[in-house]
């Protein structure tokens, strides 16, 4: 199995979904490494995007024109508390994925009990909202 990223953002219950535009329900998720695409620093969160992990298969999507309907990617958003927070959560996961040691092994993100991997702090992070969308767009090609 391909090494995986784990992101936790509330109590799994009766309530909770495997997919969600907006993230509402979505309260555990784990994504392929290999599928992380982009890591993006903004002033109160840090956007992880992952290719290739909706419940359809990209290939199986066809309007028979010369437009082409894609899933959007699914997004993992960490809340954090300003801009160097998120530049610093930003390089510390790069480091880790580039070989650091992390001690468990895992690369969990756990906002429920206050886990996450390597130099991340608790207080480096206040939310998780995950987002594996359902959505499809149509985008012409040129």
């Amino acid at each position: 199995m391909k090494p995986m990223m784990i992101f936790h953002s509330a109590t799994v219950d009766a309530s909770s979904v495997g997919s969600h535009d907006a993230g509402t329900n979505l309260d555990m998720a784990a994504f392929c490494v290999s599928d992380l695409k982009c890591i993006t620093a903004g002033n109160t969160s840090v956007e992880l995007t992952f290719a290739d992990t909706g419940m359809f298969n990209a290939a199986s999507h066809s309007t028979g024109s010369d437009a082409t309907d894609a899933l959007e990617n699914s997004l993992a958003i960490l809340t954090v508390t300003d801009a160097a927070t998120a530049t610093k959560v930003v390089k510390d996961i790069v480091r880790m994925l580039n070989g650091a040691p992390h001690t468990d092994g895992m690369f969990l993100f756990d906002a429920v009990n206050d886990v996450y991997p390597g130099a991340i702090a608790s207080s480096d992070i206040s939310a998780i909202n995950i987002r594996r969308t359902t959505t499809s767009r149509i985008v012409a090609s040129a």
